[in-house]
């Protein structure tokens, strides 16, 4: 009995081991696809006979009793967008695959087999064909797909293929009330020359320098273009774009804090609230290009390309662009790998052209600096890098497609004046003799490159029947009137470098000839004059008309605004801490965060959503007080200084408007020394203009009481020091008044104005020994007094 029971049970084993090799169980609604080669079996049924050594097999989803298919895939289409596509189909049991499949199972050829199809057809289908109608463009899909199927030796029915637009790219959808008004029009190439000025630009003309612009000029109509306040280019460009001012689409400062983590960052292009030319272009089914300009990243979905301000930007020198700089996303390696060649082209022999007294050494040493702009020559390669990039790309782009707008931006006709207007001629008596040599020839140098460059798009524009137009945001002084005191960086100073008249200029066909800068506009108005020039219908809220020299089409206004749909939140950088910093340093050096500015949100702020920053309700504060909207300002910079209690240019902002008012004067002058204690720029100077202000007006207690605020929040400040002394000379307090007199003679030794008032607080006291001391020091630094010496004269002394 043991013996038999013995043989039973390898009997019984290899029962059960023949039979996992022949048969599968399988679950209901299910059959199992054998795959010997091209052949193919189907089995259905709980129990199959599938012996697993004569081919491969995998479970298929039946339906109906038929197989059916269902998958969803990713696809690219001819203009490089990603569309997610669902396929479904149910189909007959094949008995052959005919002609060349992918190998692996039924299953995973037929995944491969669909997926091939769907791609190839995606690859040859442009972005409008699928925006204008997703359900159109699916059903061609899914014939194309069942013609493929049936040629392959699959009988497929009910296919659908169903193709999906993602939330972004709904903004690249033609809009027919906007298109159906749109008209022909000889295609646009808008350059942005930042900063750029008629009164240095008409010096390089007349001088031979420029003769491509020349040319444009005596050929064209342009003019003055006044900027809008405060003149900072994310706020204005902005405006230019959009035909709104800043209030509408809330680009109001350099940067915000990412919604996110909090932490400051450069604006992005999902704070704006209205739509860009771009967009209007797009919806009008319009093509367009936009290079560069501010606030721009992420970049924006486009019937066309739109690179962003963060492949190579301004403020920060990121060493690898983040995700998401271009669109559409394939172009992006097109874009960095530009980018990258030009950074190598740009040489130590490229800044010997600007600079030929540059060696080797100094330039490798200058060019590993992690701050670019703190010295001209590392400044310098970064703007030419800057310039180069982005009319690289417009150039490449140009030359392979025929957009109906092109807009490149440049930055660097701004910055070469941050960095290099104070070096120019006439030399300022602050510019040593060395520096002067070295830099003065710089700037000629850079704006003969960008009319070479004007002269290619010139001959751009003529090859493809295209107008030219260029403008810039304001002026910049370069000649007379050039700050001596103030920092062409600083964001609370840089300004100050600005002039109001900007540049604009139309050529090309349809364009009359007027020369001469006859032309007047404002910055806000650039928007309707791109609209005029590419046959697109004004705007309801767009301000108009269109500049000097541009027509507008005659059509009914439309509003853009209606169709605007405000971008995602943008992603948070991929960046590291450690790379944070370094960016955050650079706004820092450059003037754009004043150094006593908190690098992330105030508790709370993130979680209520708000991305805004103390200086974008500071800049809301001016607009609203030019609209003469005073309580609103007041309450824009409150907000402000709740945000970050030590921004001096709205602690000034605020005092200065409520004593213009008569308002609070209290609150006022202690706004007043709060900013100069936080480094308000001219604060010495506004401190006492006001005093003297409430002297005139016959409150010298308040004169009084000011200056002894502003000694208390700043002893070490000798100017300071020395006025509140002439006060308590007039108010007889001699003794408080000479040792405000001492303590500025020991803060500026060599000062001879200190020493001039204690000759008052001197003879005020009756020391006539003190008086003659302080005479004797003061002529002994500086001899040339005629006036001190006749009133020594006077007093005989």
């Amino acid at each position: 009995m043991q013996k038999k029971v013995m043989i039973a049970v390898p009997v019984t084993l290899g029962f059960l081991a023949l039979a996992a090799l022949h048969v599968q169980f399988q679950p209901s609604s299910t059959a199992r696809v054998i795959r010997r080669g091209n052949r193919l079996s189907f089995l259905t049924g709980r129990v199959a006979f599938a012996p697993r050594y004569l081919g491969t097999s995998c479970l298929i989803a039946l339906h109906d009793g038929r197989p059916e298919f269902a998958r969803s895939f990713s696809v690219e289409n001819h203009d490089g967008l990603t569309f997610p596509v669902d396929v479904s189909f149910d189909y007959k049991n094949a008995t052959a695959m005919i002609g060349t499949w992918p190998d692996g199972t039924w299953c995973t050829a037929l995944d491969r087999k669909v997926e091939t199809v769907v791609r190839v057809w995606a690859s040859s289908i442009a972005s409008a064909r699928i925006l204008d109608d997703p359900r159109v463009a699916g059903v061609a899909a899914s014939e194309t797909l069942q013609a493929s199927m049936r040629a392959s030796g699959v009988q497929s029915e009910h296919a659908a293929v169903r193709v999906k637009v993602p939330a972004p790219l709904l903004a690249l959808r033609r809009i027919p009330a906007i298109s159906a008004k749109a008209g022909k029009s000889p295609p646009v190439i808008f350059i942005g020359l930042d900063g750029a000025d008629w009164e240095l630009l008409d010096g390089y003309m007349k001088s031979g320098l420029m003769p491509n612009l020349a040319q444009l000029v005596r050929e064209g109509s342009g003019g003055v273009l006044l900027t809008q306040h405060p003149p900072l280019s994310p706020l204005v460009w902005n405006s230019m774009m959009s035909g709104r001012s800043p209030l509408d689409h809330e680009i109001l400062d350099f940067t915000r804090f990412n919604p996110s983590t909090g932490s400051r960052e450069p604006i992005t292009s999902d704070e704006r609230r209205v739509p860009a030319i771009w967009n209007m272009e797009t919806w009008a089914g319009k093509s367009v290009v936009s290079m560069g300009l501010w606030a721009t990243f992420p970049a924006e979905a486009v019937n066309g390309l739109l690179v962003s301000d963060r492949l190579f930007t301004f403020l920060y020198n990121e060493s690898v662009p983040p995700p998401g700089v271009v669109f559409p996303p394939s172009r992006e390696q097109w874009a960095r790998k530009a980018l990258e060649e030009v950074e190598q082209q740009t040489s130590y022999e490229t800044l010997r052209s600007y600079m030929p007294w540059l060696t080797k050494s100094e330039y490798d040493e200058r060019i590993a600096s992690k701050d670019p702009y703190a010295h001209p020559v590392s400044a310098l390669r970064r703007i030419l890098v800057e310039t180069g990039v982005y009319d690289r790309l417009a150039k490449s782009y140009l030359s392979e497609h025929r957009p109906d707008l092109t807009i490149v931006y440049f930055q660097g006709t701004d910055s070469i004046g941050h960095v290099f207007a104070p070096f120019s001629p006439p030399k300022q008596p602050e510019v040593s003799e060395e520096d002067y040599e070295k830099y003065h020839a710089v700037p000629e140098r850079y704006f003969q490159h960008i009319d070479s460059m004007l002269g290619e798009y010139r001959k751009i524009a003529v090859a493809s029947g295209a107008r030219l137009m260029i403008a810039s945001d304001h002026g910049f002084r370069w000649h007379e009137g050039r700050p001596t005191q103030f920092s062409s960086f600083a964001a609370a100073t840089a300004a100050k470098w600005h002039r109001e008249e900007g540049i604009f200029l139309l050529w090309g066909p349809g364009i009359s000839a007027r020369p001469g800068h006859t032309g007047r506009g404002e910055v806000i108005q650039v928007c309707a004059t791109l609209l005029a020039l590419t046959g697109l219908p004004p705007g309801t809220q767009i301000t108009g008309p269109p500049l000097p020299g541009a027509q507008a089409t005659g059509t009914a206004p439309v509003d853009y605004s209606a169709h605007y749909q405000r971008a995602e939140t943008a992603p948070v950088p991929a960046t590291s801490s450690a790379g944070n910093e370094e960016e955050l340093a650079k706004l820092r050096s450059l003037g754009y965060i004043g150094s006593g500015e908190s690098m992330a949100a105030a508790p709370g702020s993130v979680e209520s959503g708000s991305t805004r920053t103390a200086g974008s309700y500071n800049n809301e504060g001016l607009i609203l007080r030019n609209q003469k909207r005073t309580g609103e300002a007041i309450a824009a910079w409150d907000k402000a200084i709740q945000i970050d209690p030590n921004l001096a240019s709205a602690l000034w902002n605020l005092s200065d408007t409520l004593f213009a008012q008569d308002r609070d004067l209290d609150k006022s002058d202690a706004l007043l020394v709060r900013g100069f204690a936080h480094g308000l720029p001219e604060g010495e100077k506004f401190l006492i203009g006001r005093a003297i202000g409430y002297q005139r007006s016959g409150k010298i207690d308040r004169s009084v009481e000011l200056m002894n605020k502003a000694v208390a929040a700043e002893p070490d400040d000798p100017n300071v020091r020395m006025f509140r002394g002439r006060y308590l000379v007039e108010e007889h307090r001699c003794q408080e008044a000479m040792a405000d007199f001492l303590a500025a003679q020991k803060l500026q030794p060599r000062n001879p104005a200190a020493y001039n008032s204690a000759i008052l607080a001197a003879l005020c006291l009756g020391d006539s020994g003190a008086a003659q001391r302080n005479l004797q020091q003061s002529l002994a630094i500086n001899p040339d007094q005629p006036q001190l010496r006749a009133m020594v004269r006077k007093m005989g002394l």
